[in-house]
């Protein structure tokens, strides 16, 4: 038996030493960040401000290449797979391992595929009235809902989205009925919720901003960790009494789960400074979108919550992917 724990322990050390080593020679070559989303969208800015930060940091070049497609587990599947020596990095809304797995056939394990690094980005969902709504507040909205139930109509970028959950776990906590409008992306229902088809339109708010500074859309309301900068007369929908409705777009990097831990600490205190670069967080300021929420184990224990969250408001549902 002593014999055993003395095989084992002497792998563990092997281990450690060998995970040392390469953390003094990392990184050996450059770095690949893996949007799993489609050039010129919301993440591959993120991705693509970041990687120059990072770059920086770590004296190399960092490589964005997008993946996009099944609800962004194609992308994050690669990574899922890919050497665990970490010079393949994950750009990934937390959805991709929160929401699509209920929905859909994720080819991989979202709890414990992934190394969760950090949050390095919050991109805030608005809560936008149309010129179908008469009310002043959010909280005068929900009384004519609950005035008149499943009258007021609630336009989405899609089934599963952040939007779609938040309002779903605003609804069950509430007892609203509201009705949903689900659409394939921004670019109709944007459209259809300037020209009034709908009561209240609820997407990223950079959509929304460029049509509440013309008066065509009203934001009531936001999900987001804290007031918008663009907006501080919008009250949160925390403020607002409703904590659980939460569902911003969080984005995070990743690294594959075997990955030496002096890798990951070499890497991460890069990121923790890059995550500081005055470029990268102008970049944010300039795109409405705001800071990340979490690091490491917090981090990896939010997205747990949220999976377990979702995956009881998406059964209560019957939800499906669109």
């Amino acid at each position: 038996m002593k014999k055993v724990r003395k095989l084992f322990t002497g792998i563990a050390l092997c281990a450690f030493g060998l995970g040392s080593a390469w953390a003094q020679d990392y990184p050996s070559r450059h770095l690949t960040l893996i949007v799993p989303y489609t050039a010129g969208g919301t993440a591959d800015g993120i991705g693509r401000a970041l990687g120059q930060s990072l770059a920086q940091e770590l004296d190399t070049t960092v490589v964005v290449e997008n993946r996009p497609g099944a609800g962004a587990s194609i992308g994050t599947d690669y990574v899922a797979k890919s050497d665990p020596d970490g010079h393949t990095m994950l750009l990934v809304s937390t959805s991709a391992l929160t929401v699509y797995p209920h929905i859909g056939d994720a080819p991989y394990d979202p709890l414990n595929d992934l190394i969760p690094l950090a949050s390095v980005a919050v991109s805030p969902v608005a809560l936008a009235a149309t010129k179908e709504v008469t009310d002043d507040s959010f909280v005068e909205l929900l009384k004519t809902v609950n005035e008149n139930p499943e009258h007021i109509r609630y336009g989405t970028p899609g089934v599963g989205t952040n939007a779609h959950l938040g309002i779903e776990r605003l609804s069950q906590g509430e007892g609203l009925k509201l009705l949903h409008v689900p659409y394939k992306g921004n670019s109709q229902a944007l459209t259809d919720a300037v020209g009034g088809a709908f009561e209240l339109l609820v997407t990223n708010a950079d959509v929304v901003l460029p049509h509440a500074e013309t008066g065509a859309l009203r934001p009531l309301a936001v999900m987001a960790p804290e007031r918008l900068q663009v907006w501080p007369e919008v009250p949160t929908l925390a403020e607002l009494g409703y904590p659980d409705a939460q569902y911003y777009s969080d984005f995070g990097l990743f690294v594959p789960t075997d990955t030496p831990e002096p890798v990951v600490e070499k890497l991460f205190t890069a990121l923790e400074t890059a995550l500081q670069d005055p470029g990268y967080k102008d970049f944010l300021q300039k795109t409405y979108n705001m800071e990340g929420v979490g690091v490491r184990d917090e981090y990896a224990n939010k997205i747990k919550d949220q999976h377990e969250q979702n995956g009881i408001v998406i059964e209560s549902i019957d939800m499906e992917a669109n």
